[in-house]
């Protein structure tokens, strides 16, 4: 017999652990380490959330949280939780449940499943933007807690949140939730599941009061700066991490030390300062001060300029300080440059159009794309592998050679990056967007 473990909550049954007798089994399939928290394992059927579909090859990539699943579909795949399968693009992020068979090393969908937990979410407990800034402001007892895991919610989250990431609940519930079961505890996470889990799990605790922000951190970040951690700093000056720290305290008060790698622009020149930062709106700028509430409007300033990821750090640089984190000396620089780290898998779109003027010998381009679309414009030289039948080509590849991957936007290039991974195979793609107009490539990069 299975042991099942579970409760009640507002008349629906939710079962949260499902520990089958130990037996013999098929290799256990692809499942987000979020997903184990309420559900068993099923044969031939992965869960994890929604990184990128391509309608073109009819592939999906399911990020598993180990890895990357790409999966294969065809226009008679049953759906549930969908109107057509053109609505799957809308849920990036969410979480799916895809029932797959293995043909020839390869996963073709039979399945896709969108979970919709907020079924069960009274429509009054879900906040809007408005309604959280109202919130706390209120004077109210109100506690803000992320869901996200502690590795992202350190880099930047609502400004006073708490991290109760869903993955790790029912060990850090009873150290983060209050005594009081009045108190107005809103979660958050960037509009996946997460949140909604840990809705369910709070009000199954007795909490009278749990909202949920389902929009998230990409719709607070449209008119609000956000809150990074000590922690998350540190580590970005070990690792150079890409950003920009501005320094936004008067210059006379620099002979005390800075943080490294921190700029100077004094807050009461900061208004007039806009043309020194970076042209990438998308760069990730952190300021601090000696002043927490000057941090907090240096930060909304410049995010009125642009920059939707900006943070401030939540203690004045003399706490830095008393905590031994690390101080420069000296003069900061004036002049702000910021390099992004590129992500994992990526080539760079400089060396990328420096080697297809002269395709080396040892280099293999893959445009993964339609043959369509290959031929209605490729880079001389490239092979054509769809990312359909990439896996399935992946033995006849050199083994001696650098293999570069490329698509229209990126998104079939890091699918097909991720296929070869996978498999063992090294290889690099063009996060880009890529056209071929009247013989000539434009390449921007996204």
């Amino acid at each position: 017999m299975s042991k099942v473990k579970g409760f009640l909550l507002m008349g629906v049954p939710l079962i949260f652990f499902l520990q089958p007798e130990a037996k013999a089994q098929a290799p256990t399939p692809p499942m987000h380490p979020l997903c184990k928290s309420c559900h068993a394992p099923q044969p031939n059927t992965m869960m994890g959330f929604l990184d990128q579909i391509s309608y073109k090859n009819r592939v999906i990539l399911l990020d598993v949280g180990t890895h990357k699943e790409l999966v294969k579909f065809s226009e008679n795949v049953k759906l549930s939780g969908l109107k057509d399968l053109d609505e799957i693009r809308m849920y990036r992020g969410r979480g799916f449940t895809i029932v797959y068979e293995e043909k020839k090393g390869e996963k073709h969908a039979s399945a896709i499943n969108r979970f919709d937990v907020m079924k069960i979410i009274p429509k009054e407990d879900v906040l809007t933007k408005k309604d959280v800034e109202n919130l706390l402001t209120s004077g109210k007892k109100v506690l803000v807690l992320d869901s996200r895991p502690p590795h992202v919610y350190q880099e930047n989250h609502i400004p006073n949140a708490k991290n109760l990431p869903a993955p790790a609940f029912e060990k850090v519930a009873p150290k983060v939730l209050p005594e009081d079961k009045e108190t107005i505890i809103v979660f958050y996470d960037i509009g996946g599941c997460l949140s909604p889990i840990n809705y369910l799990q709070t009000k199954a605790r007795g909490y009278q009061n749990v909202k949920l922000y389902l929009a998230g951190l990409p719709d607070w970040v449209q008119t609000n700066p956000t809150t990074t951690t000590t922690d998350f700093l540190n580590k970005a000056l070990q690792e150079k991490i890409g950003y920009v720290l501005v320094d936004l305290r008067d210059k006379e008060k620099l002979k005390d030390g800075f943080i490294p790698t921190a700029v100077s622009v004094p807050f009461k020149e900061l208004s007039k300062a806009s043309k020194l930062f970076p042209e990438k709106e998308t760069a990730f700028i952190i300021v601090y001060s000696d002043n927490l509430e000057e941090a907090k409007k240096g930060a909304q300033l410049i995010h009125s300029w642009g920059y939707k990821k900006t943070a401030y750090l939540p203690i004045p640089f003399e706490e830095w300080a008393k905590r031994g984190l690390p101080v420069d000396k000296g003069t900061p620089g004036t002049k702000i440059v910021f390099v992004p780290k590129p992500k994992p898998g990526t080539i760079s779109v400089e060396e990328f159009q420096k080697i297809i003027k002269a395709i080396p010998k040892d280099v293999l381009i893959i445009d993964v794309r339609t043959p369509d679309e290959f031929k209605a414009g490729h880079i001389k030289g490239a092979l054509n592998i769809p990312v359909e039948i990439l896996s399935e080509k992946a033995q006849e590849l050199p083994k001696d050679k650098r293999i570069l991957i490329y698509c229209e936007t990126g998104i079939r290039a890091e699918m097909g990056y991720t296929a070869l991974k996978n498999l063992g195979i090294n290889s690099q793609y063009l996060d880009a967007r890529v056209k071929f107009e009247n013989g000539k490539i434009d390449i921007q990069e996204n």
